[in-house]
């Protein structure tokens, strides 16, 4: 009877302990933002997706989660080429999240990667490609007076790559490219000879400017001597004599009498 007792003691024991095992095996929590991917072992992947919180799901089944909220990625630096052979490192980074209803379709082409394992890998790789395809459309010195634009252009060539598997390209963000030393020397003195270029252009405007001024204040200064000239009649001639006179008579050598004809 002891023994009966003991046995069924133990089956119970067993089936609870080997029952919350497998309860706590079969719960799955989904963080927020995310969403879960689950495959069935014997069906394979399940259309509907896990939601965020608590799920109880069958040992059996395994649970992969996504983000579908925004998400932002740095990519390592690496080095690209200019137009004109230049070499650059570049650094970027990128916000994305997964399109909720094409998760099965991402599990089913990365056979079930985790996340992170796709983004250092194919979204990388993607990125990276869209960056060179861009910058070889560039000279070096292009790029640096057009950064803005290149950036626009990777991040619409990058999402063009992404876009139809599922992955969702918000933005990206190229920080400023770095040139080998060679380079930037070269590209330093480009942009001083441009700087020289633009002051002695500005200089030269100015002195064409002064030259003008001047031959206008010359023209005024001639115009105007022109018309005194043409005012002085033979009276205000005398008028202008008269009014610079001392009022002293001229003198004749020897003579103490001013020389004066009294007619």
């Amino acid at each position: 009877m002891n023994t009966k007792k003991i046995v069924g003691a133990a089956v119970v024991g067993f089936s609870l302990l080997t029952g919350g095992i497998l309860t706590a095996m079969s719960v799955k929590v989904i963080d927020q933002g995310h969403a879960g991917v689950v495959y069935n072992r014997s069906t394979g992947i399940e259309k509907e997706t896990l939601g965020q919180g608590w799920h109880l799901v069958s040992p059996f089944k395994r649970v992969t989660a996504y983000p579908i909220s925004t998400e932002t990625v740095k990519v390592d630096k690496f080095s690209v080429q200019t137009k004109d052979g230049k070499p650059l490192t570049v650094s970027l980074s990128y916000d994305y999240m997964n399109d909720a209803e094409k998760l099965p379709k991402i599990y089913n082409k990365f056979k079930g990667q985790a996340p992170d394992v796709i983004e250092n890998g194919w979204l990388q790789t993607r990125l990276k490609k869209a960056t060179l395809n861009v910058f070889s459309n560039y000279s070096v010195l292009e790029v640096f007076q057009h950064q803005g634009e290149i950036n626009g252009a990777i991040e619409k060539e990058f999402r063009k790559m992404v876009d139809t598997i599922g992955f969702l390209v918000d933005s990206v963000t190229l920080e400023a490219p770095k040139p080998d030393a060679n380079t930037a020397k070269a590209i330093q003195g480009v942009v001083d000879a441009q700087q020289n270029l633009e002051k002695a252009e500005i200089e030269k405007k100015q002195a064409t400017i002064n030259a003008e001024k001047a031959i206008e204040e010359a023209r005024g200064k001639a115009e105007a001597n022109e018309i005194i000239k043409k005012s002085l009649t033979p009276e205000i001639v005398e008028i202008k004599k008269i009014e610079k006179w001392d009022g002293k008579l001229p003198q004749v050598s020897g003579e103490a009498n001013p020389m004066i004809q009294v007619k």
